[in-house]
């Protein structure tokens, strides 16, 4: 605790103060946008913004690391405000965006442009993937502030990404490369594998050609691994080799996602002294078949083994999201004629902190596991700790408060991505953020968006902090 009790910008009072390590009841007071004290509760002090968080868990602010903002690019599906603006509303003060864009941020002036719009638009502070496809561009990216690499290892990219065919990267060659390269920044290189040759023929074998394209067919052949799955943990398992041959920090994409294998080939990876990282889907365990069944192509992504997921959730883990991949209602519906050609994704980053709260008073996870995934842990593995991440003087004033016996009903009618959606209309969830606050400003309160396009700061990649 430290007693600086000079005039502060904002006062949080009262709060329970929760963090991956510790639950203990105090005060935080905010001067130029950092912690500069944390009190006992009822240290009487001068504010210019005092909030009162009694029965209030403050929490460090959380971070969302798959964001697909789609912009520059696809904007009639979101673009970097209406995406972070949701974000600020779901209680998220850190976000990533992902390269899926047009044209996509691969060299110095593409990153420069997607970084000077996204900074006038957000409402949150982000970090912006450099698309990793010329291994020559790595370091130019690095040095521009790229907060890892994002490369999508995929064999037909035609069929999943029809707007971007140009982000794929199908040379193991090349591949190689830009591992080698991202290896030598210290940044990480974030990977989404599909090793797509050989299931994109048994779909085309089993079900396209014999015209099983309806919505029970397409669940069908995900549930067989057809489709985002034994493709991705083939191209999984090579990747592991390349990246352990090339020395980079590889992140990996989508777990949970993919079958069962994928956990066991991290997990040996990592015992044998491989810096690998796995970020798991929370649809892993949210979704199931029978929810699937009934929304159909406002997501196919949809758990194969719940009780694994959990247990890769409590225990191995390094990080968790809901991806935020959004589609408008139009675009997922004209899937229905063909299921196999519905563009995939979920509308995420607005429902994922009351969805994992609603899981924590379920007792499937326990709150501090939940904010290590979702705080210290990125926050290190993308270099920004203690600086985000952290209840702790000095750090950023990132705060995420949440009410954990608040009830409320998830609806497409709050829904504040640009697409007006959700997987989740419907679902009851108790537990949920009441304000969000970057860098010691309130951006959201009490289910209004209080902060400003252009607020949000992109945070520069740096190496692993331990």
């Amino acid at each position: 605790m430290v007693n600086d009790k000079k005039k502060f910008d904002l006062y949080l009072a009262n709060a329970e103060i929760v963090t991956p390590h510790e639950r203990y009841k105090g005060d935080v007071g905010v001067r130029n946008e950092k912690i500069v004290a944390i009190l006992p509760s009822g240290t009487e002090v001068t504010a210019e913004k005092t909030l009162d968080l009694t029965g209030k868990c403050l929490l460090p602010g959380i971070w969302h690391t798959h964001c697909h903002f789609r912009d520059p690019g696809q904007t009639h599906k979101e673009n970097f405000e209406t995406g972070s603006r949701a974000a600020a509303a779901g209680g998220i003060t850190m976000a990533i965006d992902m390269t899926n864009n047009t044209p996509p941020p691969a060299e110095p002036e593409t990153f420069l442009a997607k970084k000077e719009s996204a900074e006038s638009k957000s409402y949150i502070d982000f970090g912006l993937y450099g698309a990793g496809l010329h291994p020559e561009q790595v370091q130019n990216l690095a040095k521009l502030g790229a907060i890892g690499i994002k490369v999508f290892n995929t064999r037909h990219p035609m069929d999943a990404y029809p707007y971007i065919p140009s982000l794929a990267v199908t040379d193991h060659g090349i591949l190689y490369e830009i591992y080698e390269e991202v290896a030598k920044t210290g940044l990480v290189c974030a990977v989404h594998h599909d090793d797509s040759d050989w299931t994109r023929t048994l779909v085309q074998r089993d079900y396209i050609q014999k015209g099983k394209v309806s919505a029970e067919d397409y669940i069908e052949a995900y549930d067989r691994g057809y489709m985002y799955g034994h493709g991705m943990v083939s191209g999984l398992a090579s990747s592991l080799y390349l990246a352990k041959i090339a020395g980079v920090r590889l992140y990996v994409l989508h777990v949970g996602v993919m079958p069962e294998m994928a956990y066991d080939y991290i997990q040996f990876a990592k015992s044998k002294g491989q810096t690998v990282y796995s970020e798991l889907e929370a649809c892993s365990f949210l979704i199931d078949r029978a929810m699937v069944e009934k929304i159909k192509t406002r997501t196919y992504l949809f758990a194969h083994n719940v009780d694994r997921a959990y247990e890769y959730l409590k225990y191995d883990t390094d990080t968790l999201v809901l991806e935020h991949a959004p589609h408008t209602l139009e675009e997922i519906t004209n899937g229905l004629t063909n299921n196999f050609n519905a563009p995939l994704g979920v509308i995420g980053v607005q429902e994922f902190l009351p969805l994992m709260l609603n899981e924590v008073n379920k007792g499937n996870i326990s709150l501090e596991r939940l904010l290590y995934l979702t705080t210290e842990s990125p926050a290190r593995i993308f270099g920004q700790y203690p600086q985000k991440g952290a209840i702790a003087i000095g750090s950023d004033a990132d705060f995420t408060v949440v009410d954990m016996n608040q009830e409320k009903i998830l609806t497409d009618k709050e829904e504040l991505s640009k697409s007006g959606w959700t997987a989740f209309d419907g679902v009851k969830v108790k537990g949920v953020p009441t304000h969000t606050i970057v860098r010691g400003t309130v951006v959201y309160e009490n289910g209004e968006v209080k902060g400003k396009a252009g607020y949000g700061q992109m945070v520069k990649g740096t190496a692993y902090q331990p």
